[in-house]
């Protein structure tokens, strides 16, 4: 009685564990779930963070060129022999021409210097300082343009996902139907009232809808782990979808989506190149200002202490002490035309990206007009493939019903199904185009 109360404890203790593992390997995602969980986990979006962070060191490393700068140093020396030197003898009272050997120095030398500078002015330090603001502004427009793409991402592989499956769950059931068939088909060859060749040629699709199921579950299984990927989801983990296909075309707002208002600045790759082109004309603008001046201020503390022991720390021996301070003007005035060159070559680039510039606004304006029209003709194909799926589908119905009155033959029904699967697969692409023509039209828009 005691053991199975333990074991009681023991389950009870355990067993709520154990059901918050198996929750944790299971991630529920709706659309929007799934692109705000890339945003977060996305290893894309996190080096784009991180170049962000970097960005913003590179602005302090710049700024902290204009600011106090301090150094010490501090050196010894040992003479292990000192220099000997010729003097003439007659100084110290020797005989004219002779010369007297002298040694100057002391054995160990100490010195400790402290070093302070700080710049006054200089134009390029004064232009890096902005040019490194803009990298920072290129950084978070990098980052919001990685992040619209991922979005963008995402959201096609859950559509794709979705509409896999569902193609997936309408072959399932049309297999089930040639399997009941073929079952019906084999029974009346039995027993005489068909031929074996017709039941042979419904065994033949049968084995061709096989293959196809296998082929899409693979496919469907590399779309889950592509989307893993893309959410930065570990493997071992499930993704169940929770969004379906009927409400996500419910959803879509086609009036309001057709007539957003498109504003050229707030678009993200008009943004990047925009902030590029920033940063070129600083470039232009920092080269110009190697011609000024650069001036500059420091001051300088040494003290020295030389003996003949080894005894820096000695208290009775004296340090000698020097400072100085001072200012630095540096004057450019002749360099064979190089800075000439750089501010050349500084405004051929900005050139180039001021045209870049202007062929993407272009295009932007013209992709805004194609990405309308696909997702008008997206509407429009979708309501003709959902209708002529619907038809398929009668017809197929029809010879399956002539086909067990043995009025139709195989061949009319592996063709009524044919017909059938074809539609329904144009149906579920031209559902997959749609989606991905609002999804164009949002990004340009800005709207992902």
């Amino acid at each position: 009685m005691k053991q199975t109360s333990l074991i009681i404890i023991f389950l009870l203790v355990i067993l709520p564990f154990a059901g918050f593992s198996q929750q944790d390997s299971i991630i529920n995602l709706t659309v929007e779930q799934a692109m705000e969980h890339a945003i977060q986990y996305n290893t894309d979006i996190q080096n784009a963070r991180l170049d962000v962070k970097i960005a913003d060191k590179k602005v302090w490393e710049t700024t902290a060129i204009g600011l106090p700068q301090i150094s010490a140093t501090g050196s010894y020396y040992n003479n292990l022999s000192l220099a000997t030197q010729l003097i003439p003898a007659e100084f110290f009272g020797g005989e004219p021409g002779e010369f007297a050997e002298i040694q100057f120095g002391t054995k160990h030398n100490f010195n400790g210097t402290l070093t302070a500078s700080q710049l006054i002015f200089n134009g390029s330090y004064l232009v890096g300082l902005q040019a490194a603001k803009i990298y920072r502004e290129v950084s978070e427009k990098n980052l919001n343009k990685t992040e619209i793409e991922t979005k963008s991402a995402v959201s096609n592989t859950y559509y794709t996902i979705l509409m896999s499956e569902e193609m997936l769950e309408i072959v399932k059931e049309n297999y089930k139907t040639f399997q009941e068939i073929y079952r019906q088909a084999k029974a009346s060859a039995e027993v005489g009232f068909m031929e074996e060749i017709e039941a042979d040629k419904i065994k033949i699709t049968l084995g061709s809808l096989e293959n196809s199921l296998k082929s899409m579950q693979r496919q469907i299984d590399f779309l889950y782990m592509m989307f893993k990927v893309q959410l930065g989801v570990e493997n071992k983990k499930d993704i169940i979808l929770t969004d379906n296909l009927s409400k996500i075309l419910l959803e879509i707002n086609v009036d309001e989506l057709l007539k957003k208002q498109f504003i050229l600045e707030e678009n993200a790759d008009y943004q990047l190149i925009k902030t590029q082109e920033d940063l070129w004309a600083l470039d232009v603008k920092r080269y110009k200002s190697e011609y000024l001046p650069s001036l500059s201020a420091f001051y300088s503390f040494q003290e020295n202490a030389m003996r003949n022991d080894f005894n820096p720390f000695d208290g009775s021996e004296k340090w000698f002490e020097s400072s100085m301070l001072g200012l630095q003007i540096d004057i450019p005035i002749f360099n064979s035309g190089s800075k000439r060159s750089k501010v050349q070559q500084a405004r051929l680039e900005l050139e180039k990206i001021s045209n870049t510039k202007n062929v993407i606004e272009s295009n932007l304006y013209s992709l805004l007009l194609q990405y309308r029209n696909d997702f008008i003709t997206g509407q429009e194909t979708l309501e003709n493939s959902e209708e002529n799926m619907e038809i398929s589908k009668r017809v197929f119905e029809n010879i399956k019903k002539k086909h067990k009155e043995g009025v139709a033959t195989s061949l009319e029904l592996t063709q009524a199904n044919s017909d059938y699967l074809t539609t329904v697969s144009d149906y579920t692409q031209s559902i997959i185009t749609l989606l991905n023509a609002k999804i164009e039209l949002e990004k340009i828009l800005n709207e992902i």
